[in-house]
């Protein structure tokens, strides 16, 4: 839970120091709060559903390239990357949104080895960003 939020974006928990949002690497902070209206419970709770429901996306992405992706799939990688795309958007997460942005076009459009060839190295910067988040929201949570 948060303790408080100061005016410039800076979270404290009561032994904690502060964490900047603005500062990690993927994440329009600034953005995202005006999205959730100013509303940082509304943010945080949006973070942490990012958090919570990410990790079964970016296990299922992977699994479609390392087991047996076909033109005849190829549409259902379409459609997890887009689920990946949306909940990205919504947190304001923009470098993995455009990334799954990139993907899903290529899917849709039938280039097997496109995605093939691009699909590690965006879920790999996907889970590296999720880590980040998840590690600066357990800094601001009650312990």
């Amino acid at each position: 839970m948060i303790q408080e939020v100061s005016q410039t974006g800076d979270m404290k928990s009561s032994d904690q120091k502060p964490i900047d949002f603005k500062n990690l690497p993927g994440l329009d902070y600034e953005k995202g709060l005006e999205v959730f209206d100013g509303e940082m419970e509304d943010y945080m709770s949006a973070l942490q559903s990012f958090i919570k429901n990410a990790p079964a996306t970016i296990d299922k992405l992977r699994s479609h390239l390392t087991g047996s992706v076909s033109a005849n799939n190829l549409a259902e990688y379409a459609i997890d990357v887009h689920g990946l795309k949306s909940i990205s958007g919504w947190i304001c997460a923009q470098s993995i949104r455009e990334g799954a942005a990139e993907l899903e076009a290529l899917a849709k459009a039938g280039d097997l080895a496109s995605v093939t060839a691009r699909n590690d190295a965006f879920l790999n910067d996907a889970a590296a960003f999720l880590n980040e988040l998840k590690a600066a929201l357990e800094n601001i949570q009650e312990k």
